[in-house]
């Protein structure tokens, strides 16, 4: 190879990469280290700029990009706002149609006219507005935004007002309620009983009121300050000024109402009624509109039988039924005062039938959209069918007569009830639903373990009944409904165990609700192990437990009973239990001044002495007023007749008070005449046995509805024990191995029937002829006389006996031999401590 050409070729390819700098010196033979050096870093440096300004290109067009992203966003964003607010157009004016038509279909009058949105957030008095161009003009020169999302006109000017540091509301008075309205002198407080027609006068009697209220809440507030310290720190004057306070908070509402001129004519013109007598001194007057705004003016009744003890009146015409014992009262979302029951309903998904949670006294005003969520995606909305209200129902809301109430219209039990429930008495438990198929819910362990999950994650003690109880000045007991033939047993359990563990000593009486219609077999297998479990685990935490099966015993059946054969509508069943459930706890609800009065406590302390019998059977018998008169009047005659013959043979040397004891023990066969026995527990199969079967009867409460016993002289002018003194011997331990223990409460308040009751009691009429003045009767069959008795006697040992031997049968080993021993052992606390000697000696005696 030619070695010089091979050096030529290298020559000029190393020429070749010489930098652009070492070109101009290529003249030059030798080049420096240093030359070399600032040649590379010249190099680097063109090689650093030029990759910078691709970087600086790229970021630009990633900026571009992201702009051009943001404000596609934002058109997506406003087109979405747009369909949002179109939707929420739709579904108002779709809602104002429905209830446009359901007003019309009920004949209530039509919606006002919608107004604009001006109109709809007035400014307040002596506001400045602006314009919406300026006021947008103003707030860009502030750099704060010109609009937010879902602002009205309202919330922008108080935003600029908030900025520049103006204040958007008026004055306000001094007085216990601030106030926008202008007061008036003292001479000009005087209200006409007339409403002025024009709004000039609606502002003027506005202000008249607001005037006049914090007057007299003034005058109120200093007349109690002025009061002796002894006096400010005794429980009275506690309660007087918690009283003033809440005056003081219930007549806010009605404040705000007087300032926006929103009060109805309906609710304005009783109150222009109440001052006015007020200003006049005649405070009776007063009271009575006021109760007669508050509560007798309510479209609906207050009760099924509730309704007919509420009385309005003082004095002679107070009714004997302490209301506040059930029935709590309240305020509604418009101010108004409301009372409602006091109790927690739980029930499954789709039993409510048509009530709303939250009913009309506590509709929450209208949503405004603002707390509607936004999805990128479409919705699709599912709604279950809405489940109509009943024509009655729909009468009652009316205002109107309602019709007559048949087995086809009653689907539910809000069909025929006649009050109003707060929002926090009704729960509905979404885990099951009414009937279902897929998921029953029948067996007592489901609802167990739906107690302790729903309990576990909420507290329903402190969530659901807790507000009930810390209104309760002087808590007497609670009462549990519940049936104890499904799943609910297993709720009600668990639900009662955390009562007893909150309230180790309070009274805690459980009414058990037992299915006996006809069932298959298998069904009524699961049925008997059911209530087993719910009465074995039931009677150590509860202080009293009554079953109410559907239908009473086949024996004790009388024909004036008018029920349907098995299986029988709820309705009917419903209502015997009713008229059961109501007679027998009313002593706890009368007036504490009333003879007949008596605790929860002191009742149990009849039947249940010793603390170890718990299970009570419950009877009844029903007639009509004047018959028990007639019979009573009858009782009596006799009864005076074998006095004066006793006195002729025995001398006048007897004695002519009567024995309480003798009287006691003379009454105590008396618990025969009762022919409607609700025995429940095991009845099939041991009816010939309890009709042979000699009963002994430890302790019974009696209440007696009409005049089912006399008052308090015998016939011949001697004294006869009354129901106090009959009571307190029966009471007093002297006595106790003498007669069982049996307590009489008696008063004249029938049992009123109304027109939502069905009619199942069948009395015969009365003609009347030999109907004197007080029978307490008449031709209306709207009342009966009532008389129930709570009783434990003998003949619940059996009953207990035949379930252990029953469920004996059924479910695992362990759960059949607890389940046995348990009945067992509530069967022998009904046998011990007598014997049928007793009996026998008893007789002889007599």
């Amino acid at each position: 190879m030619d070695f010089a050409k091979l050096m030529s070729a290298q020559i000029e390819k190393s020429k070749s990469k010489t930098p652009p700098t070492a070109a101009a010196d290529e003249n030059k033979k030798y080049l420096k280290r240093s030359e070399i050096e600032a040649q590379r870093q010249a190099a680097y440096l063109a090689e650093q700029k030029a990759a910078e300004q691709a970087r600086i290109e790229k970021l630009e067009k990633k900026r571009k990009l992201e702009e051009e992203e943001t404000e596609r966003e934002h058109e997506r964003q406003e087109k979405k706002r747009r369909l949002a607010e179109h939707s929420r157009k739709l579904r108002e004016e779709e809602e104002e149609a429905e209830e446009r038509a359901r007003r019309k279909r009920l004949g209530l009058p039509d919606l006002p006219p919608k107004q604009s949105e001006k109109d709809q957030t007035p400014l307040p008095e002596g506001a400045e507005d602006i314009s919406e161009e300026e006021l947008i003009e103003r707030l860009r020169k502030l750099a704060e935004p010109a609009r937010l999302f879902g602002e009205t006109h309202k919330q922008r000017l108080k935003r600029y007002k908030k900025l520049t540091g103006q204040a958007l509301a008026p004055k306000l008075t001094d007085g216990p309620i601030p106030t926008t309205l202008e007061p008036v002198s003292g001479g000009e407080m005087i209200v006409d009983v007339k409403l002025p027609k024009d709004e000039a006068g609606r502002k003027i009697l506005a202000r008249q009121l607001a005037s006049y209220f914090n007057m007299v809440l003034s005058e109120w507030e200093i007349a109690l300050a002025q009061r002796p310290d002894e006096v400010q720190s005794s429980y009275q004057g506690k309660q007087a000024y918690n009283a003033m306070v809440q005056a003081k908070e219930n007549l806010r509402p009605f404040f705000r109402k007087l300032e926006k001129n929103e009060i109805e004519d309906g609710v304005l013109e009783p109150v222009v009624e109440i001052v006015k007598a007020a200003q006049e001194r005649r405070y009776v007057d007063a009271n009575d509109g006021y109760l007669r705004l508050s509560i007798g003016k309510a479209a609906w009744p207050i009760g099924v039988t509730m309704e007919s003890y509420f009385t309005y009146d003082d004095g002679e015409n107070e009714s004997p039924v302490n209301h506040d014992v059930l029935f709590r009262p309240g305020v509604g979302v418009d101010g108004s005062d409301t009372f409602m029951p006091r109790a927690v309903i739980y029930d499954l998904k789709g039993a409510f039938g048509s009530l709303k949670k939250v009913n009309a006294l506590y509709e929450l005003e209208e949503d405004d959209g603002s707390r509607e969520i936004l999805w990128n995606n479409g919705t699709t909305p599912i709604k279950s069918e809405p489940i109509l209200p009943s024509a009655y129902t729909q009468a009652l809301d009316a205002g109107t007569s309602p019709p007559p109430l048949t087995n086809d219209t009653v689907r539910y039990w809000s069909d025929y009830s006649r009050v109003y429930y707060h929002p926090r008495s009704l729960v509905q438990l979404h885990e099951f639903e009414l009937q279902s198929q897929l998921q029953p819910f029948e067996s007592w362990g489901v609802g167990e373990e739906l107690f302790r999950g729903l309990d576990r994650e909420h507290d329903l003690l402190d969530r659901d009944l807790r507000p009930f109880i810390e209104e309760c000045d002087q808590l007497q007991g609670l009462q549990v409904l519940s049936s104890v033939d499904d799943a609910w047993g297993g709720f009600s359990a668990r639900y009662v165990e955390r009562l007893r563990d909150e309230f180790g000593k309070l009274s805690i009486w459980t009414w058990a609700l037992e299915d006996d219609e006809k069932q298959q077999r298998d069904k009524q297998r699961a049925q008997l192990h059911n209530r087993a479990l719910s009465l074995t685990a039931l009677i150590p935490i509860t202080s009293t437990y009554i079953p109410l099966p559907a239908r009473p015993s086949r024996p004790h059946h009388p024909s004036y009973l008018a029920l349907p054969p098995s299986p029988a509508h709820p309705w009917y069943t419903s209502a015997l239990r009713a008229a059961v459930f109501e007679t027998a706890t009313l002593p706890s609800r009368l007036r504490a001044h009333d003879p007949a009065a008596a605790s929860l406590a002191a009742m149990e302390s009849a039947f249940n002495g010793d603390g170890n019998r718990r299970v009570v059977e419950a009877r009844m018998r029903v007639a009509a007023p004047r018959a028990v008169a007639r019979q009573l009047r009858a009782r009596h005659d006799a009864r005076v007749a074998s006095s004066k013959s006793g006195k002729t043979a025995r001398g006048e040397a007897a004695s002519t008070r009567v024995d309480a004891v003798a009287a006691a023990l003379a009454d105590a066969d008396d618990l025969e005449e009762l022919d409607i026995v609700m025995g429940g527990i095991a009845r099939d199969g041991d009816d010939a046995a309890d009709r042979t079967a000699r009963e002994h009867v430890f302790g019974r409460v009696e209440t007696l509805r009409g005049a089912w016993a006399t008052a308090t002289t015998d016939g011949d002018g001697a004294d006869a024990p009354t129901m106090a003194a009959l009571n307190a011997a029966t009471r007093d331990r002297r006595f106790a191995s003498a007669v069982p223990r049996a307590f009489r409460y008696a008063t004249p308040l029938l049992f009123p029937a109304l027109d939502s009751f069905p009619r199942i009691f069948n009395l015969p009429e009365d003609d009347g002829d030999d109907a004197e003045e007080g029978d307490g009767g008449g031709p209306d069959r709207s009342s009966v006389a009532v008389r129930t008795a709570l009783a434990t006697s003998s003949k619940l040992s059996s009953r207990l006996r035949r379930m252990a031997l029953l469920v004996g049968r059924m479910g695992g080993v362990e759960e059949r031999e607890a389940l046995y021993d348990g009945l067992k052992g509530l069967a022998d606390e009904y046998e011990e401590g007598w014997d049928e000697g007793d009996l026998e000696s008893d007789g002889e005696s007599e």
